[in-house]
């Protein structure tokens, strides 16, 4: 081996271990987690700045509330600035008296629904068993809501009513229904065809086919009468 080979063999390859040389260019750290943090959350959307319609400029006094045209129902009269009230159950005071005292119900799963101390589970097996798919239904749909009751109105105004003469047929003088009377008596009642009565006073004039076909009529009347009188004879 010459020199330079020897030179840059020892240049090159030190002839140690991977476990000397190797994994030693940075220190070691311990890692870093990743740590979650909740954005913070917006409530409602933040409204557009008022601007003049005119000068389109932002608005400097106070912005003009939603409901300044807001009117009440011209029925019920209800005043959409108050918000209307929930529903609350009121609790019955006099249930679990009746629950003790009233008789027994058993009913499948053979359980006495009145005899259940604890009234979270009644009401749970009440639900969830003897509730029907139609009333379960039901009760999600419609929620629970407060009834309101529209103001009477006052009383209105006394009525008008409008009164009209009964009906009455004109009279007739005397003299006029005599006239009357005589000229229906002189009219005909019975039925007529106009049609019919005209065609039947006209003669029909003969034609070449009739006279062909009451002479053929005519012949053969002969021919049927000679037969029976033939026959007849024997």
């Amino acid at each position: 081996m010459s020199d330079i080979e020897t030179r840059l063999e020892d240049m090159l390859f030190d002839y140690q271990t991977t476990y000397k040389t190797d994994y030693r260019h940075g220190q070691i750290r311990a890692p870093v987690f990743t740590k979650y943090e909740e954005k913070p959350k917006c409530l409602s959307i933040r409204p557009p700045p008022l601007k003049d319609v005119h000068t389109l400029t932002p608005w400097k006094t106070a912005p003009v509330p939603f409901s300044l045209w807001h009117k009440p129902h011209p029925i019920l009269r209800k005043d959409p600035n108050k918000v209307q009230e929930p529903y609350v159950k009121q609790p019955d005071t006099e249930l679990a008296q009746v629950i003790k005292t009233r008789p027994r119900i058993v009913m499948t799963p053979a359980v006495s629904v009145d005899d259940i101390e604890c009234a979270e589970s009644r009401a749970i097996l009440c639900d969830a068993m003897y509730t029907s798919t139609a009333a379960r239904m039901n009760r999600e749909a419609v929620p629970d809501y407060v009834n309101m009751k529209a103001p009477l109105s006052p009383l209105p105004a006394p009525a008008n009513p409008v009164t009209l003469p009964r009906l009455r047929h004109p009279y007739v003088s005397p003299e006029w229904r005599m006239d009357t009377v005589s000229w229906d008596k002189q009219q005909l009642r019975s039925y007529c065809d106009p049609t019919k009565e005209f065609w039947l006073r006209h003669k029909l004039t003969p034609c070449s086919a009739c006279k062909e076909t009451e002479i053929m009529e005519a012949h053969r009347r002969q021919q049927y009468q000679r037969q029976i009188k033939n026959y007849t004879m024997k």
